[in-house]
């Protein structure tokens, strides 16, 4: 979930911004400059909260399949164990990617980000 959630953040940030600087003027139809800057934001928060809400769904499924009492203890010796492991880690990391890709939203101008 949180692999697809990167993927489509960053293919929707490539289209959304190639289109609005295409032309260079950094609208996108009726939305200005501002509204194209909000209008990637809502994408990268709704699509953050599917990344956290995956890695929340496979922590549960390592609490349920799992003995030990905490994650820094985790051991993985069966297979649904480590897959709900793996699920809790790759949702950390690409959690963490969309929020390090949402950063040049904060600083810079849609079109400086694009370039």
């Amino acid at each position: 979930m949180a692999g697809s959630a990167f993927s489509i953040n960053g293919f929707l940030g490539f289209v959304i911004t190639w289109r609005t600087c295409h032309i260079g003027h950094g609208q996108l139809g009726a939305l200005s400059a501002p509204g194209v800057r909000y209008l990637l934001a809502g994408i990268t928060a709704a699509l953050f909260a599917v990344a956290v809400a995956g890695g929340l769904h496979s922590y549960r499924n390592w609490r349920r399949v799992s003995n030990l009492p905490t994650l820094y203890e985790s051991e993985s010796p069966g297979t649904a164990e480590f897959v709900s492991m793996l699920g809790v880690l790759c949702s950390t990391i690409f959690s963490i990617a969309i929020i390090w890709f949402c950063i040049p939203l904060v600083f810079l101008p849609v079109c400086a980000r694009a370039h």
